[in-house]
């Protein structure tokens, strides 16, 4: 589909522009997050332009009105919101997706940030067994992985240089577990404002994570996003197998006065294996 166009040494950026302008995706509403970034790829490959520069190969949708959007109305009347999935410590992929964001929608600040970092992507039912006993309301993070609490800190460190810098607004943080959520929001000197959790992995929202958002004033969300945005086998599908997914993100456009969405997309950085 698209790996005939690509170059075998070059990085690649894929950047889907506004989703929201391709009908077939329209007509698909409520799709699992996997589903609706995978649909918005093959939209993308199937009308693919690739640019080269400096080894790094970006793939665009040529019909695409993302700019057009961004244009319609002054950056003060709309509302940027953005997630990065990360699955491997990498504070230099990091960087790079904030950047690409900003460049890929033309700004100079977001509204909110959050970041979902799984250095081991797993599989759970939100449950924990213990004695042979099912005990719900249980959150695991980053389980079986080494210092993930303190390459998150590391990770976190950069998003607190662009608040700072007054690039972006809110900070939010998805899938802690409350003493992994404690040990970031008491060793960060921009607090995470928001924190995401996944119900379909956690049924009950944990109590002591509910009363120690409360406590610090942070607000606590749900989403249906997997810990893996862009799994293995999914870019098997695609025909990129030579390549993972060092990092997606996902952002979307709100006119402010009416809550409107005006623009959404997609950005993943593939890298050969």
């Amino acid at each position: 589909m698209l790996s005939h166009l690509l170059k075998e040494n070059a990085k690649v950026t894929v950047s889907t522009g506004n989703v929201l302008n391709v009908s077939d995706l329209r007509k698909k509403a409520g799709q699992k997050p996997t589903d609706e970034l995978v649909d918005s790829l093959r939209s993308t490959f199937a009308e693919a332009e690739v640019i080269e520069s400096d080894g790094s190969q970006l793939v665009t949708r040529k019909n695409n009105d993302l700019q057009e959007k961004m244009k319609e109305h002054t950056r003060a009347d709309i509302k940027i919101g953005a997630k990065i999935f990360l699955n491997h410590y990498s504070e230099t992929c990091l960087t790079e997706a904030v950047e690409k964001l900003f460049e890929t929608l033309n700004v100079s600040y977001l509204d909110n940030l959050i970041l979902a970092f799984h250095p081991r992507a797993a599989e759970t039912n939100g449950s924990e067994e213990i004695n042979g006993e099912v005990k719900e309301g249980v959150i695991e993070w980053a389980v079986g992985s080494d210092n993930a609490v303190g390459n998150l800190r590391k990770l976190w460190s950069i998003l607190e240089q662009y608040s700072t810098d007054k690039k972006i607004g809110q900070l939010g943080i998805a899938d802690l577990d409350v003493d992994s959520l404690k040990d970031l929001f008491e060793g960060s000197s921009v607090h995470p404002s928001i924190a995401q959790i996944n119900l379909a992995a956690c049924c009950v929202v944990p109590p002591q994570l509910q009363e120690y958002c409360l406590k610090n004033e942070i607000q606590l969300l749900t989403h249906s996003d997997p810990q893996e945005l862009l799994p293995r086998h999914v870019l098997d599908d695609l025909e990129l197998s030579a390549y993972r997914a060092a990092w997606t993100t996902r952002y979307q456009v709100h006119i402010k006065c009416r809550g409107v969405l005006a623009a959404k997309g997609f950005i993943v950085s593939l890298s050969r294996k």
